[in-house]
């Protein structure tokens, strides 16, 4: 991608984390950001069409990586040599993601654009959570199977918030543990 656009959407992803800090996404509006951020209306709508297009690219950014099954090594963290049949690889590889953008998550957690945001996230995470209980990863038996797939995606959703109230105190390494052990 253009360096241009990385830093415009840089730009904009740092001020929309520095506005969710002071008040919340509903009460936000593009005004608000374009101030913040330096970036011009017209450079916004060339890649945005309203501040939940932001929300919607930050979570691609994070999500349509992690969930692309291309293990590479990136400047937090290395799963190139990982099989992408290593499922609590992936957990680790989201809990990376969201730490490198801590700040930004930190903030979407914070605000009433969680649940969007969690919304898009639940969505990848069913089809992983259902390819992990068929191969045996998780290994409950006497629950119906879309019951626990909910469950477990609500777990990790629910990981997340803590590792997030705990300010990441445990390595995602660590905490991806924690959720494995809990829906074994």
């Amino acid at each position: 991608m253009d360096k241009r656009i990385l830093k415009t959407k840089a730009a904009i992803y740092s001020s929309l984390a520095d506005l969710l800090l002071e008040k919340d996404f509903d009460d936000l509006s593009v005004e608000d950001i374009l101030e913040r951020s330096g970036v011009s209306r017209s450079t916004f709508y060339a890649h945005f069409k309203t501040k939940g297009d932001v929300l919607d690219s930050i979570s691609r950014n994070i999500f349509d990586h992690v969930f692309s099954h291309g293990l590479s090594k990136e400047h937090s963290h290395d799963f190139s040599a990982a099989s992408i049949f290593e499922y609590e690889t992936f957990f680790v590889h989201i809990l990376y993601h969201l730490k490198d953008e801590e700040k930004l998550i930190h903030a979407i957690l914070l605000s009433s654009c969680k649940q969007r945001f969690f919304k898009d996230l639940r969505e990848k995470m069913t089809s992983l959570v259902h390819h992990c209980i068929h191969d045996g990863l998780f290994t409950r038996k006497d629950v119906p199977e879309d019951y626990q797939v909910r469950s477990i995606v609500e777990s990790f959703l629910s990981l997340i918030e803590y590792w997030f109230a705990t300010n990441l105190a445990e390595t995602p390494e660590k905490t991806a543990s924690y959720f494995i052990a809990i829906n074994k």
